[in-house]
């Protein structure tokens, strides 16, 4: 990838990253979106609930939908405890491990949430639940009840091409999203919706009324995904930063929550990138749930295009940008082909 590539994807993810999204809540992120993907677009529109539906070329036909979820995890305030600090409930799977001290924005109001002191440090002091977190915010007769609170934006770039920032899950989604919208080329054969989800991190029901309305034939998902390259994960996988986007085939978590690839969509996925020497991985990941299970209950054939993180659901995300170009690439090259033979039962 050549440098102008990868800092196509830097500007876009700090711009994005610093948008409020939280599940639930995402009308400023809907905005943005939807002002991007008119510049380039057919028609877009806006459902009932938020999501953005961006529509190329002209309806009937084959047709095929791209969809990145827009919100994020985060908590909404519930108390203002006696003692001045606040009380949250957690909207999304939060990681607990990595709060204590992390910079937030509770309504726009700066805070932080509560660390003892190393000096009065004690063995259990890990946070393991929504009841061990507080939030200061030096002021709390100014914070509403329900007031969101969301990571305070502050990302970087790193050596070796990655970026960290805050909401990569899935701001790194939505900057794939609009980087295709850019690059699109018309496929006479294919209409294309590139659609922007709300409400993935508590329910995924955003995605099921978006596809319900667009009815395309397949569904290609752009989301974040684990990787296994950090000591404490190495065990777990062999995903790793840089090795391009992950062709996944399962998910499950507990509770009945699963998903399978359609085989054949998940094939012609890597026969395209292996002729175009496209690196990508595999994996199928116990403990991680997408937007990519509503398909199941529409019957429609769906893939996941997923892009490796570190620290996912952590303040802080590390995506690599190679990555998002060869997953850009890979889904450019899909949509200028017809849709491959989706039906089940073939020999």
């Amino acid at each position: 990838m050549t440098d102008s590539q990868a800092h196509v994807f830097s500007p876009l993810l700090r711009e994005l990253s610093a948008i409020p999204g939280l599940a639930g809540h995402e009308d400023a992120i809907t905005r943005a979106m939807a002002d991007r993907l008119a510049a380039h677009a057919d028609e877009v529109t806006i459902d009932s609930i938020g999501n953005v539906i961006a529509r190329f070329g002209a309806p009937g036909g084959a047709s095929v939908a791209l969809l990145a979820h827009m919100d994020t995890i985060g908590f909404l305030v519930n108390r203002v405890r006696a003692d001045g600090m606040l009380g949250v409930v957690p909207v999304g799977g939060v990681n607990y491990k990595a709060l204590p001290g992390a910079p937030v924005l509770v309504d726009g109001l700066s805070g932080v949430i509560g660390v003892r002191s190393q000096h009065q440090a004690r063995d259990a002091d890990a946070l393991a639940n929504a009841s061990s977190v507080y939030i200061d915010v030096g002021r709390p007769e100014a914070v509403e009840i329900t007031a969101t609170v969301l990571y305070a934006s502050a990302s970087a770039e790193l050596p070796g091409g990655c970026f960290s920032g805050p909401y990569m899950d899935n701001r790194a989604g939505c900057a794939v999203l609009l980087e295709l919208a850019r690059r699109l080329q018309r496929n006479p054969e294919l209409t294309i919706y590139l659609i922007g989800t709300v409400q993935e991190e508590s329910n995924c029901l955003g995605a099921f009324h978006a596809l319900r309305a667009v009815q395309p034939d397949a569904a290609l998902f752009i989301d974040g995904t684990v990787s296994h390259d950090t000591p404490d994960t190495a065990a777990m996988g062999q995903v790793k930063l840089g090795g391009g986007p992950v062709l996944t085939d399962y998910l499950y978590t507990r509770g009945g929550n699963g998903w399978h690839a359609h085989p054949g969509l998940r094939r012609h996925l890597k026969q395209i990138a292996a002729e175009h020497a496209l690196d990508y991985q595999q994996d199928a990941v116990d403990g991680l749930i997408s937007d990519a299970k509503t398909t199941v209950l529409l019957g429609l054939p769906s893939a996941i295009i997923g892009l490796p993180m570190r620290g996912k659901h952590a303040p802080l995300e590390i995506v690599c940008l190679d990555d998002l170009e060869a997953a850009t690439q890979l889904l450019l090259h899909t949509l200028n082909r017809p849709l491959p033979d989706l039906r089940r039962g073939q020999p």
